[in-house]
């Protein structure tokens, strides 16, 4: 397993603190693991070109 050392803008750090403290997730590195895992798997560069191939082909031949 690999360590990651970020730094955090203060609000966002109380944003997480505050997240954690209300029950919504067990610790702090489980909820920055969860937020990087969904952000990986929404933004993987297969997905974005294909996204970006879809609004091409719309801006050419689109139904509007």
């Amino acid at each position: 397993m690999k360590t990651l050392t970020i730094e955090c803008p203060d609000g966002l750090a109380k944003d997480l603190d505050s997240f954690v403290k209300s029950g919504c997730a067990t610790d702090t590195q489980e909820t920055v693991l969860e937020a990087l895992r969904k952000f990986l798997n929404s933004h993987r560069p297969d997905l974005i070109r294909a996204q970006a191939l879809d609004d091409v082909e719309w801006g050419l031949h689109g139904n509007d």
